[in-house]
């Protein structure tokens, strides 16, 4: 029996959880602002929340599929590595590490000392970003049970304090919904930049696996976390940005520059609260999603470093990452993860605009996610007969229609903002280079096993 299997903990209701709270972060209460008053419409708003949902789902059914034949820790990495071999693997592995989640983490974490702010104007953004993450690098490091109780805690807290804001939002005084189909600005450039900033707030929905090497009775209970955790949230974004649309239009979703150019609201959720409700419950909802940013701080940190781990396990990291402490916790990568997390914060404070980060996370792994989709593919050709205990429903319906999206996306937003792409090029020139110090290439037994998969 693996290391693996003999620490399974997470059944259907935690791992489920996982991906909740993973994916309802700091992008629900910020992407909006920064593409509505572009697009001006409110249909073309929805169907971008709509058809980024309609991209998660359809990918949590092919990881489903893929996560029951491979239910270890690892994720999108595990998979590309044994599908497409190990460099392909080492450069989705770190890209996920640096993007996914050590770049998803140190927004989020920002994000969460700018509403902190809010209550302690002395305390600067960054200073509480770091906190979080060093303190929530601690917890986890205690073992996987501890955490596991606090992302549970957080993810129903959470769902029930959207729900208020959702039966608030609506019951309040508003413009209502305005649904015009003609003359939409859909698919084009300015509405593919949109789904790639969107797809941010959908970052998550294959959090299970990650930590698939920890799920009881993965076969089942990976895709049906997948499934259930992301058309829940799907369900839950929809309606807060109805809550958005009905209290201001599109296109005055806007605010003006130093420089007089008008440019997006970053935070929209407190615009759209104080609207909606008044000034006093500003207060209300900065707390509300302090409780959803630390909770998405809390999972994304359990996570995360199972990415390391499994890297370090297959040789693709120092050996150190690999190592479990005494409560068989991967304690090395997580705090190394956390490390890397706070030089990214401090860097990132300074730097980009929110637009530019989303696009700069969004582009490489929206290619890491279409490669790892196409492996549903690509193991139904070459391993026909291999046991499969969850199979795509309509396939091959669902990953054609994944890999159309990401290709789209991914072409139109290079288009739109080349520098961003030039940008994530870059980055993975520089990750390529740096494989001989940072990989040492051993054939793990696993890969064997699995280079016929």
């Amino acid at each position: 029996m693996s290391d693996e299997s003999k620490h399974r903990k997470l059944g259907l209701f935690s791992a489920t959880a996982a991906v909740i709270a993973t994916m309802i972060g700091a992008g629900i209460w910020g992407t909006t602002g920064g593409f509505a008053y572009k697009l001006g419409s409110d249909f073309a708003v929805i169907l971008v929340w709509l058809c980024c949902g309609l991209l998660a789902l359809t990918g949590a059914l092919s990881l489903g599929e893929l996560g029951g034949m491979m239910p270890r820790a690892g994720g999108c990495y595990t998979y590309i590595r044994r599908i497409y071999g190990p460099t392909a693997g080492y450069l989705a592995g770190v890209l996920s590490s640096l993007l996914a989640f050590v770049g998803a983490m140190a927004f989020i974490a920002l994000m969460l000392g700018f509403y902190v702010q809010k209550f302690m104007p002395d305390v600067s953004s960054p200073t509480v970003a770091c906190v979080a993450v060093v303190g929530f690098s601690a917890i986890h490091c205690t073992g996987l049970r501890e955490g596991t109780w606090i992302n549970n805690a957080f993810t129903i807290f959470k769902i029930l304090v959207i729900i208020a804001f959702i039966v608030a939002g609506l019951s309040a005084e508003g413009r209502g919904v305005q649904i015009q189909i003609e003359g939409a600005p859909v698919f084009n450039t300015v509405f593919a930049a949109a789904m790639v900033s969107a797809s941010f707030a959908y970052l998550g929905w294959e959090t299970t696996t990650f930590i698939g090497g920890e799920v009881k009775d993965p076969g089942r209970v990976l895709p049906w976390s997948l499934l259930i955790g992301t058309t829940i949230v799907i369900i839950l974004y929809l309606l807060i940005n109805v809550v958005y649309l009905h209290a201001q239009p599109p296109e005055e979703m806007f605010e003006l520059g130093k420089d007089g150019q008008r440019k997006g609201i970053d935070v929209i959720g407190p615009y759209v609260s104080e609207k909606l409700f008044g000034a006093d419950m500003v207060r209300w909802f900065n707390g509300m999603v302090i409780v959803v940013l630390l909770s998405t701080v809390s999972t994304i940190t359990m996570v995360g470093g199972r990415i390391l781990y499994a890297m370090a396990q297959a040789g693709q990291l120092p050996p150190a990452l690999a190592k479990l402490n005494k409560r068989q916790v991967p304690a090395n990568a997580l705090i190394i993860q956390g490390i890397i997390t706070v030089v990214f914060i401090l860097a990132a404070n300074n730097f980009g605009t929110l637009g530019d980060v989303l696009d700069y996370i969004g582009l490489p792994l929206t290619i890491i996610m279409g490669a790892t989709v196409a492996g549903v593919l690509v193991l139904r050709k070459r391993a026909p007969d291999t046991e499969r205990p969850f199979r795509v429903p309509l396939y091959p319906l669902p990953p054609i229609l994944f890999i159309g999206l990401a290709l789209w996306m991914t072409v139109s937003v290079a288009k739109e903002n080349w520098e961003v792409a030039v940008a994530s090029s870059i980055t993975v020139g520089i990750i390529w280079i740096l494989k001989p110090v940072l990989a040492k290439e051993v054939i793990h037994p696993r890969d064997t096993e699995n280079t016929e998969v």
